[in-house]
């Protein structure tokens, strides 16, 4: 059994459908804090426990019989510190997964995180990151950086407001460098990472194809989108008032922005080529992955 603890998200969901219905189906569950998340995946057929991992409610029953445990959670929309928030939260697992006999925990980072970083939304990644592999059971982590994808909140950002407005403010951001991942690479990763024993104990960056700035990425939607806007270079970080813009022409929580905004100030990339993830193809580029998102938003509609 193979537990997936932050299902909800964007992209638990997109490897729960991976688990169940790619080339070979597994037996998987979901770990959601929200009812209404529960009652939805339930309508799909999949096996859902209600809990909490700060409140420690429900995880002895999520982790009976799990043998991996694949750990997707953040804190972000949580008051209170980040970094304190996701570190009782993984070490909250943690316990409940070893006192279950759980062997394996396959992580999604990010390959921004550092005991250096300045963003608190990183910094939390990398305590997570070292909580994971000091827990005494066997892990793999696999790091990306911004993912192309719906529901992604730093990639909603940037696409609604480009959707939304003539003229799309660019901040400081705009001159950091990203490999933006496309989804389906990334939870292709995840789901090699959960089937390979022989990848425990190593990290893995999963970027794309593709090294740019996250002003390209915005502008590259407003392309691939066919939306012609004006593009301001503004100074500074920006963090307040695109807070404020991802609230009123966005519909976005501003708390997860702001955080999500400041790790826009790092580099996400990969430092070290050895460390890439062994995808059994080349990953997408930049205007794939977007192209992919607009196919998939016409299907939807």
């Amino acid at each position: 059994m193979i537990l997936v603890a932050g299902a909800s998200g964007f992209v638990g969901r997109a490897l729960l459908a991976e688990l169940r219905t790619g080339p070979t189906p597994r037996p998987v569950r979901a770990l959601v804090r929200r009812e209404f998340d529960a009652v939805r995946l339930r309508q799909q057929g999949i096996e859902v426990v209600t809990g909490d991992l700060i409140e420690r409610r429900g995880l002895d029953l999520a982790m009976r019989g799990v043998s991996t445990l694949a750990y997707l959670v953040h804190t972000l929309d949580r008051d209170g510190d980040v970094v304190a928030n996701d570190l009782e939260a993984v070490q909250n697992a943690l316990i409940a997964a070893r006192a279950a006999g759980v062997q394996r925990v396959v992580l999604l980072g990010s390959v921004g995180a550092s005991e250096e970083s300045v963003s608190s939304y990183l910094l939390a990644q990398w305590a997570v990151e070292l909580a994971v592999r000091q827990s005494g059971l066997r892990w793999v982590v696999v790091r990306t950086p911004v993912i192309i994808g719906a529901g992604s909140t730093p990639f909603e950002l940037m696409r609604r407001l480009v959707n939304r407005t003539p003229v799309v403010p660019l901040f400081r951001w705009r001159r950091t460098e990203v490999e933006p991942v496309a989804l389906v690479d990334v939870v292709e990763a995840l789901r090699i990472a959960i089937d390979e024993p022989e990848y425990d104990g190593r990290l893995f960056d999963m970027c794309g194809a593709d090294r740019t700035t996250f002003g390209r990425v915005v502008r590259e939607w407003g392309r691939v989108s066919g939306r012609r806007r004006l593009y301001l270079p503004l100074p500074g970080w920006g963090e307040g008032v695109s807070s404020q813009l991802a609230w009123t022409l966005a519909r976005l929580p501003r708390r997860e922005i702001t955080l999500q905004l400041e790790a826009l100030r790092e580099r996400q990339v990969c430092p070290n080529p050895s460390l890439r993830f062994p995808l059994p193809h080349r990953p997408l580029g930049l205007r794939a992955a977007l192209t992919a998102v607009l196919d998939d938003t016409r299907v939807a509609r």
